[in-house]
């Protein structure tokens, strides 16, 4: 492909990136709702269930009767656990502590990455990017306020344990990457999701919700999903990650104006500061890893 082509489709793709960021704020933004009323299994119950039309569509197209055939049948079962883990873990957090704190901390993501990287990939990692890491720690406690609310807040927990999961997630995908369609490996993901929490569903007798507007926006929570999925692997395709990386960070302002303008989150100078603070250091380590 020629290099006028390649930047023709950049823009493009990082229209298409924004698109899935707002996406993501939009599902959030869903869970939190419906949350107070609606228990987080009935959620990824809907979630899982809905998402599988789109993604089954696509996996037909792509790939006809091969659709579910994978070779890493035991690093996908990872891939699998630690993304459903992960996933369970963000919705808990948005549910406890609202969705601005829940993806500032989903920052973390980069810096959990790193610390990772020399364990399971055999990555060298050198001194300026583990200074960032400690920098974007202390971001994380300046968040935690522990002064103030003490160092074990339950919201807080599952939210770093969501961008804990997601770390491991990106390098399993990355392993998948190398020998696995990611539509297959999608398709077994959220189909194993769908088996579990119709499971759960069932066993604790989760009552369906009675009111058909909060039904319809339940299912379009899966709806958007799978739609965000084909997004992020459609805007990958576009443009380059150098590009695409910092976009990332518009999670945060536009979480900023759901929570504050709709949610009425409470956020204080902490939060701010400590956002901050991970955000420059993730910024620092992306920047330095594409050096």
């Amino acid at each position: 492909m020629s290099s006028n082509s390649t930047k023709d489709r950049i823009p493009l793709g990082i229209a298409t990136c924004i698109l899935e960021i707002l996406t993501l704020t939009t599902i959030a933004s869903i869970v939190k709702y419906v949350s107070p009323d609606i228990s987080v299994t009935t959620i990824l119950f809907f979630r899982y269930l809905f998402s599988l039309p789109l993604l089954i569509v696509i996996g037909v197209i792509k790939r006809g009767k091969r659709l579910y055939q994978v070779n890493k049948k035991i690093t996908l079962a990872a891939r699998t656990v630690i993304g459903i883990t992960g996933l369970t873990s963000y919705f808990i957090a948005i549910a406890l502590i609202g969705i601005v704190k829940t993806i500032a901390l989903g920052q973390l993501v980069t810096i959990f990455i790193t610390m990772l990287a020399p364990i399971m990939l055999s990555e060298k990692v050198g001194l300026k990017r583990w200074i960032a890491v400690t920098v974007g720690l202390i971001g994380t406690i300046i968040i935690i306020n522990p002064s103030h609310t003490g160092w074990f807040n339950f919201g807080i927990f599952w939210g770093i344990n969501s961008a804990f999961f997601a770390a491991l997630l990106n390098i399993f995908l990355r392993k998948l990457g190398n020998s696995d369609e990611p539509i297959s490996t999608a398709l077994w993901y959220n189909t194993a999701g769908t088996v579990l929490f119709s499971g759960l569903f069932l066993v604790l007798h989760d009552p369906l919700p009675d009111n058909i507007n909060v039904l319809l926006i339940l299912i379009s929570c899966g709806l958007l999903s799978s739609f965000q999925q084909f997004l992020l692997a459609f805007s990958r395709s576009l443009a380059p990650a150098i590009i695409l990386a910092p976009l990332q960070y518009l999670a945060i302002p536009s979480s900023f104006l759901v929570a504050i303008y709709f949610f009425n989150e409470n956020l204080g100078w902490n939060f701010i500061l400590g956002t901050t603070i991970i955000i420059s250091s993730t910024f620092y380590i992306s920047v330095r890893s594409r050096l």
